[in-house]
Order: structure tokens, then C-alpha cells, then sequence
């Protein structure tokens, strides 16, 4: 476990959870999305096998550099739903 300076554990980020097929799903908090004000989250499935619970870990922290790059996306709306939006304003 990663310590900080005051001896703490740091919070690990994301989530990995089984579903009951066996596959694992991976959930990371990627922020709130601008238009909606709700919270966005980023996910994939690893399918189940022996080496499902690795995957995951790999999966996890590949998701995490994307948002700490910021290279996800910020909003789950489409093109039309977000016309539709700005054309009633």
C-alpha cells in the first residue's frame, strides 16, 4: 500500500466487481459531465477466465491514465442530444 507523509493509506481508485457470469466489470470515476451535472464514469468488462483478475488490474489502471490525461471522454451525449439542447435555448 502507498503511505503519504502523515502514515495514511491512500484510497485506492476505481472499482473492480464480478458479475455473475464470472467476468469482471471495471468502473473508474472519470468526473461530472458538463452538460448533464451527473457523475461520468468509465467502464469495461474483462471476461471471466484465470487470468480474469489480472486483466482487470491492467484494465483499471489504463483507465486511470486516461482520465489523469485527460483523454476520455467528458460526456456520455450524442451530437443530436446535445443539438437539442442548445437549439431550445
Amino acid at each position: 500500500m502507498t503511505r503519504t507523509t502523515t502514515g495514511r493509506r491512500k484510497r485506492q481508485r476505481g472499482e473492480v466487481e464480478e458479475l455473475p457470469s464470472g467476468a469482471l466489470r471495471v468502473k473508474v470515476y472519470a468526473g461530472d459531465d458538463p452538460l448533464t451535472g451527473r457523475r461520468h464514469y468509465l467502464r469495461e468488462t474483462v471476461p471471466a477466465g484465470p487470468t480474469a483478475a489480472r486483466d482487470a488490474e491492467h484494465v483499471r489502471a489504463r483507465l486511470l491514465s486516461q482520465v489523469d490525461e485527460g483523454r476520455n471522454p467528458r460526456t456520455k451525449a450524442t451530437v443530436n442530444s446535445s443539438w437539442t439542447v442548445t437549439s431550445s435555448c
